[in-house]
């Protein structure tokens, strides 16, 4: 499949979901969401993974919009693996992820179809996710980095994480940093320019 793609366009955008800690600016944007971001919101307890979920979704209309697509006419479905996609449009592959008070979509447009061969993770680095995984001889970067590809691939997560998994060649790492306590990757079949990493502001 990757053989008919020449020409791919990848955005990452990143917004701080603790602005939706604001009451009035949260059912706001929850109004405007879909029925599965709304569903995914309310499956979920604890409010700060609400607004992460709620921002995650308005990222992706967002890049949705920005390149040119209705979000309200596409028809999103899921694969073996859940992974959502829009069926009628396989140059067109996203990602979504957050963690603690951040949350990241990762877009991908080909002028061939590309599947879902771009992943993005963000993990907030905190005491406790180090003391676990230094348990396994791993850091917070290379977890990400594991997520990412795992998403773009489809590969089994624990079958990556034992180290039991084949690797897929042609993939790239990039890894947005910022000064903040979280760890970005996103996988993808090229380098993603840092023009292409943009922060949102969720007030406006």
């Amino acid at each position: 499949m990757t053989d008919m793609v020449h020409n791919i366009n990848v955005k990452v955008y990143i917004a701080d979901s603790s602005k939706l800690q604001d009451k009035e600016l949260f059912q706001q944007l929850y109004d405007n969401a879909n029925e599965y971001r709304r569903e995914k919101i309310d499956k979920t307890e604890d409010q700060r993974d609400k607004q992460a979920a709620l921002a995650a979704g308005v990222l992706l209309s967002r890049a949705l919009k920005e390149a040119g697509y209705k979000e309200q006419e596409l028809e999103l479905q899921f694969n073996n693996n859940g992974k959502p996609f829009y069926s009628k449009h396989p140059e067109l592959g996203f990602s979504l992820a957050y963690s603690g008070d951040r949350a990241m979509c990762a877009i991908a447009i080909a002028d061939g179809p590309i599947g879902a061969e771009i992943g993005c993770d963000v993990e907030e680095n905190t005491k406790e996710l180090a003391e676990y995984l230094d348990e396994y001889n791993m850091t917070a970067d290379k977890w990400t980095r594991l997520e990412s590809y795992a998403k773009a691939t489809q590969a089994d997560m624990e079958s990556l994480f034992y180290g039991s998994a084949s690797v897929i060649p042609g993939f790239i790492f990039s890894h947005p940093e910022f000064d903040d306590n979280y760890k970005y990757n996103v996988c993808c079949r090229i380098k993603i320019p840092s023009e292409n990493i943009i922060i949102v502001d969720l007030t406006k």
